[in-house]
């Protein structure tokens, strides 16, 4: 199946989409059996006190931790900018009752030499036990996928897509829709103008429960249809893109490898404990010379009660500004698109000072498909 899926997209005279092909087709069973990538937040804390510090900690135990919500916000925008919707393809529609079918793949740039890159993924597996890092994080974030598009009557086109995020389990899902306000004017003073079209559409990842990205975006773009020997049709495009940052965090165990209840032999509070003013946590008992357990004090409570490191991250609500080009080349039923994406506006413009200094980043796409 994979050598048939290669030989097709090179048939096609686009070296480049048929080996995002061959990745997307490729990628899957490697991934299967370790995803460094994926995203683990629950690296992404601090300790509330720490002992060697000159300041006392006071009633602050040292296994006590907070969530870090400037690395999780700076994490999950670098993934969200993966997941973006990207525009690959030019401003006119397939028409009133076309449609295309298409193969896909990205890569987006990430600051992979960053601590909360390399705390905030999960690293490869080594041994038979998960690393406490990410010693080596990818440098760029792929997704490869299939997407279709489908014209309506009046300009308008809807679009589909569901991608895999290489060497995760995640799974990138959207959709969106189109207007094209000027196109197919090849005679007059109007052949002269660009094609023109609006969109909006919306992207989410999935797979994962620790966190939620929706990455909602608005676009213009222009592009211009030149006809070559009369059998290829050659659309340069170019546009600009406004995205939102939806980031939402799933509740976080900040220390997985504890047991949350048996490690200070848990109980619940009694009605007397209840009734003083006690805020209904659950009480850690004493545990004794012999082994036994007796009534624990709230020193004892707070530094053996490990339900206190799970955690929440705030969320993240922002906007990022990029520029789109590309081509499209049509020869037959065959479209092959080449694409890049950039930022022009620093990411902290957008409403986020938890980003502060955070690098810009690059998105290239390649596409390859068939419409009639």
């Amino acid at each position: 199946m994979i050598g048939s899926a290669a030989k097709w997209a090179m048939r096609s005279s686009a070296p480049v989409a048929a080996s995002l092909v061959a990745g997307a087709l490729t990628l899957a069973p490697m991934a299967a059996s370790a995803n460094p990538m994926d995203l683990a937040p629950e690296r992404l804390t601090k300790t509330q006190c720490d002992p060697a510090s000159a300041s006392p900690c006071g009633t602050i135990p040292s296994n006590q931790f907070t969530p870090d919500n400037a690395a999780w916000a700076r994490l999950v925008s670098q993934y969200a900018m993966a997941i973006a919707p990207n525009p690959m393809h030019p401003a006119r529609t397939t028409g009133y009752g076309g449609f295309e079918l298409s193969l896909f793949g990205t890569v987006t740039t990430v600051d992979n030499g960053a601590d909360w890159m390399k705390r905030g993924t999960e690293g490869a597996i080594a041994g038979g036990k998960y690393p406490s890092s990410n010693a080596n994080p990818d440098g760029v974030l792929q997704v490869y996928g299939v997407s279709g598009r489908k014209g309506l009557p009046y300009g308008f086109e809807l679009e589909g897509s569901v991608g895999y995020m290489a060497n995760t389990e995640l799974v990138v899902m959207g959709g969106g829709v189109r207007w094209a306000i000027l196109e197919g004017f090849r005679t007059g003073a109007l052949g002269y103008l660009p094609d023109i079209s609006i969109g909006g559409y919306v992207n989410t990842l999935t797979g994962t429960q620790k966190v939620k990205i929706t990455v909602p975006s608005a676009d213009a773009e222009a592009s211009y249809a030149i006809t070559l020997a009369k059998q290829v049709v050659f659309q340069p495009y170019v546009g600009f893109q406004l995205l939102w940052i939806d980031a939402d965090s799933g509740v976080v165990d900040a220390t997985p490898g504890t047991n949350v209840l048996s490690n200070c032999n848990a109980r619940p509070p009694t009605p007397s404990e209840m009734s003083g003013g006690y805020d209904g946590q659950m009480i850690c008992q004493h545990r004794n010379p012999d082994g036994t357990y007796g009534p624990a004090t709230q020193a004892d409570n707070n530094a053996k009660l490990d339900v206190n490191n799970n955690m929440v991250f705030q969320n993240v609500r922002f906007r990022r500004q990029r520029l789109f080009v590309g081509t499209a080349l049509r020869y037959e039923l065959i479209d092959v698109i080449l694409h890049a994406s950039f930022d022009v506006a620093s990411p902290e413009s957008g409403g986020d000072s938890r980003i502060a200094g955070l690098a810009t980043q690059m998105t290239f796409g390649a596409m390859i498909g068939t419409s009639w």
